[in-house]
């Protein structure tokens, strides 16, 4: 272990810097939002109901579920901190610093190990990519699921090993983490053709089995619901049922848009919004760097064209469909940009006169990225606000014998959701706003009322007009169930 550490110190210390950045005040910077109380959710029904679920929460189409494997992966961490969703950052840090080495293992697999290692310096430090790794949600993982997707297109282009066994794994997650990945599979009949070998069918038919198995959830979820997400996506793809009113609509109206996306994540993996670089700029250069790699030999021309046909792809997909795509549907594009990027500077620094600016290019991603990971705002409405406003509301609540009460947000649409957790986690039974039940009020942002009584971070607490109730008759209003466990909540479904 030792001899291995020292060979590989670079590589070391690129793991330290990659995992200090995902750990730095933790808590500070966890956004609990209204997946993260779905998550808390799904976690109570599995382990206090012992549903055994097929899916997680559905997605923003419409009829389309999240599969459940990324739920399981949680179980522990949520039994190791007592139900506290704080124990799935563990989670997050994990498959971080994973992915963190996957670049290192994948870029020098391909290309060679200073390749590697710049790859997976910008992907530990990338203020995008850090914060994309720190989020707890099923969409996390997807940059990790695109590096093993390109090594395991790597194998299959050069006729190696693994190629199919690593792509059937990857088949069977993709339901768990994104079903628009799906759209990246013509690239592996392209591989094949490109190699110029026959298939390996064992490995095939091992891959297949294993995708066969582990979408096993999905085909039985499809079998007992009538292929609902079968119909769906069908749906998704043919017609405009996930349009949201107001939202760009025709086809080259949702190209502007994707592409406003497309330029923004190019620019913003590198930080290079912190200078006001015009967005379009590094798109583009990507695109023509892709075509100079090639004609330099640097890049076989089957790899280049697979990098423009993955871009491609993803630019007219999402062109067509009809959800209201944002930043992240776009994630699965970051890897293409992250190896172009890793080998250009490799290229530099092998060349003796233009090594310094290879040098100066690492350098100046460092300053821009590190400088916006430590001036990120915090929004001050995250997980330790809105536990600490609901501890503070059962605390109130308890100290004035109030056997419930009702919550009430004053906020914009969307913002009063995820509490629900907290709530059940602090045991604080709730029933609809009535005159006859004490109402406390949520505010965010503070801005819409001219006075609150407390505040938690950019939070604010309105407590009840305690005068006002009776407690025989909060007594008879509590009764029955607790409304925060019988109402339906958004995306969860049993």
């Amino acid at each position: 272990m030792i001899k291995y550490l020292k060979q590989n110190k670079i590589l070391f210390l690129i793991l330290i810097l990659g995992l200090f950045l995902r750990v730095y005040k933790p808590l500070t910077f966890f956004y609990f939002d209204h997946d993260s109380d779905l998550a808390g959710w799904i976690m109570r029904d599995i382990l206090f109901n012992h549903h055994l679920r097929l899916i997680g929460q559905e997605t923003s189409s419409h009829g389309i579920f999240i599969g459940p494997y990324f739920y399981y992966l949680q179980i522990p961490f949520f039994l190791l901190t007592k139900m506290d969703p704080a124990g799935t950052l563990l989670l997050s840090i994990i498959l971080g610093i994973f992915s963190v080495w996957s670049v290192y293992f994948v870029f020098t697999k391909m290309f060679s190990k200073n390749v590697g290692l710049i790859g997976s310096l910008i992907y530990a430090t990338s203020s995008l990519v850090v914060f994309t790794d720190r989020e707890v949600v099923p969409t996390m993982p997807v940059m990790l699921w695109t590096i093993w997707f390109l090594f395991s297109l790597n194998q299959i282009l050069k006729g190696k090993k693994y190629g199919y066994i690593i792509l059937g794994i990857l088949i069977g997650l993709v339901w768990s983490l994104n079903l628009q990945l799906i759209i990246l599979m013509p690239l592996v009949i392209l591989a094949q053709i490109f190699s110029k070998k026959q298939i390996n069918f064992k490995e095939l038919i091992v891959g297949s089995i294993i995708a066969f198995l582990m979408n096993i959830p999905f085909i039985a979820f499809e079998l007992r619901h009538g292929f609902q997400q079968t119909k769906a996506l069908f749906a998704s793809l043919t017609t405009s049922k996930d349009y949201i009113s107001g939202t760009s609509m025709g086809f080259f109206a949702k190209l502007d848009r994707t592409m406003q996306l497309v330029y923004k994540n190019s620019t913003n993996i590198f930080a290079l919004n912190t200078i006001n670089l015009d967005t379009r700029i590094m798109f583009w250069f990507f695109v023509v760097l892709i075509l100079c790699f090639v004609y330099k030999k640097i890049i076989s021309k089957n790899l280049g064209v697979i990098f423009l046909i993955w871009l491609s792809i993803y630019i007219l997909f999402f062109s067509k469909i009809s959800l209201n795509v944002s930043e992240y549907y776009l994630n699965g594009m970051n890897i293409v940009y992250i190896i172009l990027a890793a080998i250009g500077i490799n290229e530099l620094i092998k060349n003796k006169k233009r090594k310094h600016f290879g040098f100066l290019l690492i350098g100046i991603f460092l300053i821009l990225n590190l400088y916006q990971f430590f001036t990120r705002p915090v929004n001050a409405d995250g997980y330790i606000e809105r536990k600490a406003i609901i501890s503070a509301i059962k605390e109130d609540a308890d100290l004035h014998n109030y056997p419930c009460v009702s919550l009430s947000f004053i906020t914009t649409p969307g913002n009063d959701l995820g509490y629900r957790y907290f709530t059940w986690e602090e045991n604080l039974k709730t029933k609809p706003v009535s005159n006859n039940i004490p109402v406390y009020s949520i505010v965010f942002p503070l801005s819409l009322v001219d006075g609150f009584d407390k505040s938690y971070g950019a939070l604010g607490l309105i407590k009840p007009d305690y005068k006002k109730y009776n407690l025989k008759t909060i007594d008879t209003s509590c009764e029955g169930k607790d409304y925060n466990l019988t109402y339906p909540m958004f995306g969860f479904t049993n």
